[in-house]
């Protein structure tokens, strides 16, 4: 059995995948020459063309079709044993996560579980770029995602709900409020949802829309860009802002934020937070350990803090 170049087969293999050489030079820091010369070097080596070539695009014909499905395949069980070999090592766990659900979930429980979980090291990155877990870019990811997404492998964190928050000093300087018509002077935090315009999320038009039927102060008050941000803005006494059920637990829990209508006038979302991993393979112990602790905590979390209950 002789078997072709692997470094030509890697290069036809990401080559077939993105359709384009360009693209495969890019993922593979080359050039996009060199990238067609081991195309060429394979199909030269097995005798066929794999690509129809024009004068600006190359598509895969036949034979590239059928070559790419079983390339595929066999880098697939390549990568499969190396994820199993790697979960043998002592090396670390990576997370990857936005930096609001980092900050204001995640990093308050990680000191923890490293102690519970000495021989798990952890590694954390908080970043609104999303990586590709398939190819090994983290361990696992704090996805948020639409409730109707199909994500094979992960477990469900938080459903997604937003509601009037903010802390008990601003409350009590405020004055007292028992329908959402009272908010209609208050003092507001808003979150423009930089990076996010097309989520669609929330926001105080939508909420006073919904519970008082008009637009309400919705021009003035504090902007921020990230809803974490806004949130601390709340907890620091800044106004009214809208809390959600992942990043305002623990301010809820700790008494540092205050629902001034309790479990009513909330804004449900089809978005949630999953937590997610590679599909190619089960996790290993020490990342399935890990796993589980982070759900026992997400359900500890909802069911521990008053109003937290989707609506």
């Amino acid at each position: 059995m002789r078997l072709p170049s692997l470094i030509a087969l890697r290069t036809f293999e990401v080559a077939a995948r993105s359709r384009n050489f360009t693209d495969a030079a890019q993922e593979l820091s080359v050039t996009p020459g060199a990238v067609s010369r081991q195309i060429r070097l394979l199909e030269e080596e097995l005798g066929v063309s794999l690509f129809d070539r024009t004068r600006n695009t190359v598509s895969l014909n036949d034979n590239g079709r059928r070559l790419a499905a079983t390339v595929a395949q066999a880098f697939e069980l390549l990568a499969r044993g190396a994820d199993e070999l790697r979960g043998q090592d002592e090396g670390p766990i990576h997370i990857t996560c936005a930096p609001s659900i980092a900050s204001h979930w995640l990093m308050r429980r990680l000191n923890q579980f490293s102690a519970e979980n000495p021989d798990i090291t952890l590694s954390l990155e908080a970043t609104e770029q999303l990586v590709d877990l398939e190819r090994g870019e983290a361990t696992l990811a704090i996805r948020f995602t639409t409730d109707d997404t199909p994500m094979p492998a992960s477990e469900l964190l938080f459903h997604e709900a937003f509601f009037p928050v903010c802390s008990p000093a601003y409350l009590e300087q405020y004055g007292a409020v028992r329908e959402p018509r009272d908010l209609l002077r208050a003092r507001l935090i808003h979150t423009h949802w930089r990076n996010t315009a097309n989520l669609h999320l929330p926001s105080w038009e939508d909420w006073f829309a919904r519970y008082v039927g008009e637009p309400g102060p919705v021009k003035g008050g504090m902007r921020f860009g990230l809803i974490g941000h806004a949130i601390q803005g709340a907890v620091s006494g800044q106004g009214f802002a809208l809390g959600s059920t992942a990043l305002a637990t623990d301010d809820i829990a700790n008494g540092r934020l205050v629902l001034p209508f309790g479990e009513n006038c909330r804004l449900a979302t089809p978005w949630s937070y999953r937590l997610a991993w590679s599909r190619r393979s089960p996790p290993a112990e020490k990342v399935r350990r890990l796993i589980d602790w982070l759900l026992a905590e997400a359900r500890a979390s909802v069911s521990g803090t008053p109003g937290q209950g989707p609506r």
